[in-house]
């Protein structure tokens, strides 16, 4: 497996990330803040899924995503087809 990448947040980006988990308006993509703040915190994929309920797949993921492109690595990519749905309930990634 390869490292995991370092997530670095200073303090105006740990605020606004906090923000956007304690939203109820939080968009869909927002909500994979909480991963992110985790990551930012030093814990492991493994430590997150049991937090979050994610997968090791969904964490990863998101977290190499955020690293590459900060809070845009967060958004839906394009695709064709109909909408994606999400589970509504908090803590489901």
């Amino acid at each position: 497996m390869s490292a995991e990448p370092a997530i670095m947040l200073d303090a105006e980006q740990r605020g606004e990330r906090e923000r956007i988990v304690r939203a109820s308006s939080s968009e869909v993509r927002l909500e994979r803040a909480p991963i992110v703040l985790r990551c930012a915190d030093g814990r492991s994929v493994e430590q997150i899924t049991g937090e979050l309920g994610c997968s090791p797949p969904t964490v990863a993921k998101w977290r190499g995503r955020y690293a590459r492109h900060g809070i845009d690595g967060l958004r839906e990519a394009s695709r064709s087809g109909p909408p994606l749905t999400h589970d509504p309930r908090p803590g489901r990634c």
